[in-house]
């Protein structure tokens, strides 16, 4: 079984595993397909987690692929000269970005050398 927000996306899905993929080929699949069919569910340039029971030995398995602060950031970036917290900082414009971590982690899944 497959769900998505979007038929496409959940499509994609329903035929890795027909191809013979498992459920996680099938999600790295159907994340993908929904960055194009379903832009705002915002999954390319975010992150997330995933929980994985492996079917072999049973083991459960929990993926942190969340957003990651820039090199460059520090514990005091979003605070003033007298050290007060800046509104809205960390929050809006350029020191309010991460570092994506969905694509280097779905390929990462994806290519096997994951759990």
């Amino acid at each position: 079984m497959v769900v998505s927000a979007e038929p496409r996306a959940t499509q994609v899905g329903v035929d890795v595993l027909k191809q013979g993929g498992n459920a996680v080929d099938a999600a790295v699949a159907v994340g993908f397909a929904l960055a194009v069919t379903h832009p705002s569910a915002g999954n390319l340039g975010g992150g997330g987690f995933m929980l994985i029971r492996r079917a072999a030995d049973g083991e459960t398995v929990l993926v942190d692929y969340r957003e990651m602060a820039p090199l460059a950031a520090s514990r005091d970036m979003y605070l003033d000269a007298e050290g007060n917290a800046t509104a809205d900082a960390s929050r809006a414009g350029y020191k309010a970005s991460g570092v994506p971590a969905r694509l280097p982690d779905s390929r990462w899944r994806w290519s096997g050398s994951g759990p």
